[in-house]
């Protein structure tokens, strides 16, 4: 007995499942660079935003190590460590890294990733997001300027103010 593919689809919404047509519109629709991969961490899908970020299709971002190429070279060594822990052990993945767009210019992005685990308890996929946090890096830059200069303001202050007292306890002295 087969069923009619709306009759599928009704079934599986009503199950709670999602599509591969609502899977795509919602990974497409959320302001995030949307990745999975398979369980030794080849990657299989990115999202639209990936390709409209990246300027790579689907065909040019697929396997285990091109992602990598795109980071910025600081953030190398370091994103494939992180992945490499999240891989071997089945650990949250979280990093903070820097993309490449397609017009060469880099952007930060808080990368996160959870595994997806079969019955058997064995990782079967990764499903991640990379969100951009260009503009609050920035901003965290600048209030730690901002701090760093006030903490220097208040030294000199506070050294301005010790002279003072050190003049006039001599004054004080001579009298």
């Amino acid at each position: 007995m087969s069923t009619s593919p709306a009759a599928s689809s009704s079934a599986a919404a009503a199950q709670g499942l999602v599509g591969p047509e609502q899977f795509t519109f919602l990974a497409d629709m959320i302001p995030q660079l949307v990745w999975i991969t398979d369980n030794t961490g080849f990657h299989t899908y990115f999202n639209q935003r990936w390709i409209d970020f990246t300027g790579y299709d689907l065909a040019d971002s697929v396997g285990p190590d091109m992602w990598n190429n795109l980071l910025h070279p600081d953030d190398r060594a370091r994103a494939r460590e992180v992945w490499g822990h999240s891989l071997a052990t089945g650990d949250y993945y979280r990093i903070e890294y820097r993309f490449k767009a397609k017009d060469g210019s880099y952007r930060w992005f808080l990368g996160q990733a959870l595994p997806r685990r079969g019955a058997d308890g064995e990782i079967v996929a990764w499903f991640g997001t990379c969100t951009d946090i260009q503009e609050q890096r920035q901003m965290r830059e600048q209030l730690e300027a901002a701090y760093s200069d006030l903490e220097a303001k208040v030294m000199f202050r506070t050294l301005d103010l010790e002279r003072e007292v050190q003049t006039l306890r001599q004054q004080l002295g001579q009298k």
